[in-house]
């Protein structure tokens, strides 16, 4: 029991490393649930990139030098509890009986993902035993995805060498921390109580419907609304998506499409300096990759393209599109999208859903991969079509950087509207 306590804590270390964020001033103007969420991003980062490259123990000394420089911005105590606008009662409770469904769900061994059995767990405690990437088990044919981004491991490693040993049951839980996360990040970016509502009810749905917990899905998903929250709602926000960004695409290999899409979408010298780290990352990791003989997901794209499959595949896709209840978590956000100020949530959806055609019309076979696959890797054009739609709620209210800018050359209280959440 002590070992899944234990271990189960270990995610609850990540957000303290990552409080340094606290100073920026796009983070202060976030409500608590909100910081911790975009604290535990950076932390998560963090701590996968110094493990990657340094001992284990080197991880726990980003804890001293987070809160030196969280302290050296000269914030003022109150500034960690700040008074901001919080979800109404009635929809807390619902946002909160689907987390806890979704915790149900893990805990019955409803929403077990089969990927943390056959490779995201096992690389995680040969990392562990290694104290860090084990290149040799890496190289061991007989092993799945050897070229799949580390992050998700190297959190599961770091929390097992807190532990004493790996956890099955906290590594599953970890998904319902992830949920909770998207749900803190888009209700403390928008305010929206139904908006939000709609997203933990979607995500917890397929997550479940999706077998996604314990898998690389949801803190992919975790970055990737960071991202879009950051590049939606906010003009003063570039480094928490230059941490999405990244995170994403050390997460998984889907992570480096999502990383396209967002520059194709929002193309220009400011998404090319956000989206420098993410590439930085990326290019190292396949350097690696490369150094060691390990290429494989990556080079997918270069397999034949079996155009005779594209009825098949995009038929399988919408199927699996469905999510066993006819469509409606896409026909709600659809109904929902209003007039937008700009198209890039929507670009990013229709990007990330082509991508992910585009990659399984590579495959003479689609049948098992799409019905394996499909689910989980279609909630990320979802999430970006659900901010789509929160940003068309938001048409009529002045984003939080510009009403930032506005009110202080007015001598107002910036925290207005958006601001207060």
């Amino acid at each position: 029991m002590m070992t899944h306590v234990l271990f189960f804590a270990g995610f609850l270390t990540l957000p303290l490393f990552g409080l340094w964020t606290w100073r920026l001033s796009s983070v202060q103007q976030l409500n608590l649930a909100g910081r911790i969420a975009v604290a535990g991003c950076a932390g998560a980062l963090g701590t996968a990139l110094l493990m990657s490259v340094f001992p284990f123990w080197t991880a726990a000394a980003q804890l001293p030098l987070s809160l030196a420089l969280l302290w050296s911005g000269g914030l003022q105590p109150a500034g960690f509890f700040p008074r901001r606008a919080e979800a109404r009662r009635s929809t807390s409770l619902y946002i909160l009986a689907f987390i806890a469904l979704t915790v149900y769900g893990i805990l019955t061994a409803r929403e077990s993902a089969g990927d943390l059995h056959f490779f995201w767990g096992p690389k995680a405690i040969h990392f562990a035993k290694a104290g860090g990437i084990d290149v040799a088990f890496l190289a061991n044919k007989t092993h799945p995805n050897p070229d799949y981004p580390p992050l998700v491991p190297l959190v599961f490693a770091w929390c097992t060498y807190l532990a004493g040993g790996f956890s099955w049951w906290a590594a599953l839980l970890s998904s319902a921390l992830c949920l909770a996360g998207c749900v803190a990040i888009v209700h403390s970016f928008t305010g929206d109580d139904a908006g939000t509502l709609l997203l933990a009810s979607t995500l917890a749905w397929c997550f479940a419907i999706g077998y996604a917990a314990g898998g690389a899905d949801p803190p992919l998903l975790l970055f990737e609304t960071l991202t879009l929250c950051a590049l939606t709602f906010r003009k003063d926000t570039d480094l928490l998506a230059a941490i999405g960004l990244a995170g994403a695409a050390f997460t998984k290999v889907e992570g480096a499409t999502f990383v396209i899409a967002v520059v194709l979408a929002m193309f220009g010298k400011r998404i090319l300096k956000i989206a420098a780290p993410a590439l930085v990352i990326l290019s190292a990791w396949l350097a690696f990759l490369i150094a060691n003989g390990l290429i494989f997901g990556y080079g997918g794209a270069k397999t034949p393209i079996h155009l005779d499959m594209v009825t098949r595949t995009v038929t399988l896709v919408f199927e699996a599109g469905l999510y066993r209840m006819n469509g409606l978590p896409w026909i709600v956000p659809i109904l929902l999208l209003a007039y937008r100020r700009r198209a890039f949530p929507l670009l990013v959806c229709a990007l990330t859903l082509g991508a992910t055609i585009f990659f399984y019309i590579h495959s003479r076979n689609p049948d098992w991969w799409i019905s394996a696959s499909a689910m989980r890797v279609l909630m990320t054009p979802l999430t970006a079509l659900i901010v789509a739609v929160l940003q068309s709620r938001a048409d009529g209210v002045v984003p939080q950087g510009e009403e930032a800018e506005r009110s202080g050359r007015e001598g107002r209280d910036p925290r207005g509207a958006l601001g207060q959440v």
